[in-house]
């Protein structure tokens, strides 16, 4: 791993020099992510990079931090809202988890062995589960034809029975042994063996699944969330000769949006905030030249939305804006207008980040003949570094939003 005095900051979306030979291991660390080689100027050994990413990129010689534009606002705060998509509930904002440790990490596979470790002392999770089997002896509940057909049989072990056992093999330590496997290359070695001994009887899985905790795995919190970062987010490079490098980059505008969400939907106490899961058409295209295709399109969300009315309706249009800019940018201004002429919308609410505590804004238009006469924009404060900060801040959003709506 480069050393600190290697490591690299930039703002979120900046232009870099590449030095020579960083761009092979720059295309491996994008390729997972689905970015477009197109930001990279192989003339020039130029990349900008994307807006919508911050994280870093492990180089073979340096380190590359990218780093939120939001003044106030680091990497630790970004993992934190992490933490909260996967792992909270809305009893539970003030747990330790969302406290920030300015002097912590950044680097998600030593935070996720730390907490692996921990999981590991105290035992990984265990469910009953039914096992069949046949035996000699008696163990559960027997089953009186399949025993006698083994008795008829001669068979040594006679005893068809039913049992419960309890068992290791379960979907959560499922995912944290997909991470484990992810991030082995790059752990210390005698670390990696010892806990390579508590995931011996651990099957293997494909899929990733969401995991529900219970007061019996709510000790795998951070571990678990730290695993679906791997998962999700983590890529590791190969440099040759046995040497390799982490790359975590976080999509800040899609988190961002889904973080607006689960506060509103989860922690509001109001049911009317909904979103939609597939986009709605609303034109068709035709021409000569080319067969009839549709356009459709997707608030982010929306509250009060009436499915069953024609024409439908919702009361209320929120769109998540991950800018650092002045709000209500034209664009923004033209798609609310367009949202809210289509849903017969009253209120429109631009909801973005900031590094501090932020005022509302409002933009009011002065063509008294529109049907829509202002638009709202509402900041959260997602900077603080105690889970108490974190908790006043998400409040005070709601009852910002609650009181507009």
């Amino acid at each position: 791993m480069p050393m600190e005095s290697d490591v690299v900051h930039i703002p979120q979306g900046s232009v870099l020099r590449l030095l020579d030979g960083e761009k092979e291991f720059l295309l491996k660390a994008f390729e997972p992510r689905g970015i477009s080689t197109g930001c990279i100027d192989f003339q020039q050994n130029i990349v900008s990079f994307p807006q919508a990413y911050v994280g870093y990129i492990n180089l073979p010689t340096r380190r590359i931090m990218i780093d939120p534009k939001h003044n106030g606002v680091n990497l630790r705060h970004i993992i934190r809202i992490y933490y909260f998509l996967y792992s909270s509930d809305s009893s539970d904002l003030d747990d330790p988890i969302y406290d920030v440790d300015s002097g912590g990490t950044f680097d998600i596979i030593e935070l996720f062995i730390s907490e692996l470790d921990k999981v590991a002392k105290k035992g990984l999770p265990v469910e009953y589960r039914e096992g069949r089997e046949n035996l000699q002896y008696l163990r559960g509940n027997i089953n009186v034809v399949q025993t006698m057909m083994n008795k008829q049989l001669g068979r040594r072990d006679i005893f068809d029975c039913s049992f419960d056992e309890l068992s290791r093999d379960i979907t959560i330590n499922q995912v944290l042994y997909k991470a484990y496997n992810k991030a082995i290359r790059i752990m210390d070695m005698e670390k990696a063996s010892l806990l390579n001994r508590d995931f011996g009887d651990i099957s293997d899985i494909y899929q990733v699944p969401q995991i529900t905790l219970n007061t019996n795995t709510m000790y795998c919190k951070k571990a678990l969330t730290l695993a679906y970062m791997i998962l999700n987010d983590l890529s590791v490079s190969d440099y040759g000769n046995q040497a390799y490098g982490q790359n975590f980059l976080v999509n800040f505008d899609r988190l961002f949006e889904d973080f607006i969400k689960k506060i509103l939907v989860t922690y509001s106490g109001d049911y009317n905030f909904t979103y939609w899961e597939s986009e709605k058409q609303y034109a068709v295209c035709s021409g000569a030249d080319y067969d009839d295709y549709f356009k459709s399109y997707i608030p982010d969300m929306l509250y009060l939305y009436q499915e069953n009315e024609m024409p439908i309706s919702a009361f209320g249009i929120l769109d998540m804006k991950n800018k650092t800019s002045k709000p209500f940018s034209n664009a923004d201004v033209y798609q609310m207008f367009f949202y809210a002429n289509e849903l017969h919308s009253k209120r429109v609410i631009l909801c973005y980040p900031a590094g501090r505590e932020q005022q509302n804004a409002v933009l009011k238009f002065n063509n008294e003949d529109f049907s829509l006469k202002q638009i709202h924009g509402v900041y959260i404060n997602i900077a603080g570094d105690t889970s108490k900060e974190f908790k006043e801040n998400i409040n005070m959003f709601i009852d910002k939003i609650k009181a507009l709506m």
